[in-house]
């Protein structure tokens, strides 16, 4: 029913780790070329798993189950069932939330997320692309919304080969909606905003950051001020530095929006250049929140990336007045905890302070993850005690 592909020695030692994928180049026969359902089989042709196939991506395989059953519309039913069933049971302090996260939900390269009654849908690899018609159709079933928005313009969907798509597959999609955050109300791009509209796995550190704010507060690389919002429901001023003009005007509408537009001010310019000529200016500040779009995407990027995640903390550390609290984020995966870790001891050694680690997080709730899929605990963010 399931046509066949046989790995090698290395690609089944691979797979006795636990992790979710095969990569071609552990392929040594293949029964089709076409995307879709496939069996996996070692060298002895014994059955190892159900996967989706992907033919010209170099993460080939992506696995399903490593049960010989069925994978029918019930079984891609039970499977989104138990993802919802996961976010019912967390107490998550938000109308916008994930709903499945792809490999740590069993179902791999699918990402939904909802934004109130609104889901973005998007399928990353060419295998998910073949039955995203079935998950949709099951999602306006299983969950009630008054529209849903398949957002395929991801750019990892160029090495698979996929078309970018963005359309409304159900109901009607709204430009813009308005979530709320932990009491905070913030303006959400479902259409064109980062990722499937905002940054939802920065959500418990965000509240987080809002609990332990005070004083004068500084937020690096602001985007549409969800950090600062949080930060000024305590601090004295949050200044935001973003690059961005559009991004700055979201920024300001969301403080207005909570009531925060006496706190919250914006610069629009270049973080680097703001933290270079701040230090020069001889600036201090009791917080200040770094949260830079990664600066790492592949490994070929780790000296350069190194070089800037560290200059801006090294910069913000020098900002920071005594016992100051910096709060210091990477979402690049290839840029792994440890690495993050030594590039913060480099930083304080040339900046000439001591690091106390007081909370070491990750993504949110929603955002699981497990030991055997690294690539799926991407997100790092640091609060750190810095005194002379």
């Amino acid at each position: 029913m399931y046509p066949c592909i046989t790995i090698t020695k290395k690609g089944f030692n691979w797979f006795q780790t636990g992790h979710p994928w095969i990569y071609a180049s552990d392929i040594t026969s293949k029964e089709t070329n076409e995307p879709g359902l496939v069996s996996i089989r070692g060298s002895q042709n014994e059955f190892l798993a159900r996967a989706l196939y992907s033919p010209v991506s170099q993460i080939a395989l992506r696995i399903l189950t490593k049960k010989e059953e069925e994978i029918n519309r019930k079984w891609w039913e039970t499977k989104i069932h138990q993802a919802l069933e996961k976010r019912r049971e967390l107490k998550i302090p938000s109308n916008a939330k994930r709903l499945i996260f792809a490999e740590a939900d069993g179902l791999p390269s699918l990402i939904v997320d909802a934004y109130g009654s609104y889901l973005v849908v998007q399928t990353l690899s060419a295998g998910m692309e073949k039955y995203k018609e079935d998950i949709f159709d099951l999602l306006k079933k299983m969950v009630e919304a008054e529209g849903i928005l398949e957002r395929n313009d991801a750019p990892i969907r160029k090495k698979e080969q996929l078309p970018s798509i963005k359309q409304c597959v159900a109901g009607e999609v709204p430009k813009q909606t308005v979530i709320e955050e932990n009491g905070l109300k913030f303006v959400v791009d479902l259409w064109e905003g980062q990722k499937t509209g905002a940054f939802l796995d920065q959500r418990d550190n965000r509240i987080q950051a809002g609990f332990q704010a005070s004083g004068k507060v500084l937020d690096v690389f602001s985007y549409e001020g969800w950090f600062a919002c949080h930060m000024a429901k305590k601090a004295e001023t949050v200044l935001c530095v973003e690059s961005s003009k559009k991004s700055a005007e979201r920024i300001l509408e969301n403080a207005k929006r909570n009531g925060l537009e006496t706190k919250i001010k914006v610069e629009v310019c270049d973080a680097f250049d703001f933290l270079k000529n701040a230090d020069r200016q001889g600036k201090h500040f009791d917080v200040i929140n770094l949260d830079p779009p990664a600066f790492v995407k592949n490994t070929g990027e780790k000296l350069q990336g190194f070089r800037g995640y560290k200059e801006i903390n090294l910069r913000a550390m020098k900002l920071l007045k005594p016992k100051g609290l910096l709060m210091s984020s990477s979402c690049s995966y290839h840029f792994s905890r440890e690495e993050f870790e030594n590039m913060l001891s480099d930083a304080s050694e040339d900046a000439n302070v001591k690091l106390e680690v007081i909370s070491q997080a990750g993504a949110a709730l929603d955002h699981p993850a497990f030991p055997n899929f690294p690539e799926g605990n991407y997100l790092k963010c640091y609060f750190l005690v810095v005194s002379a």
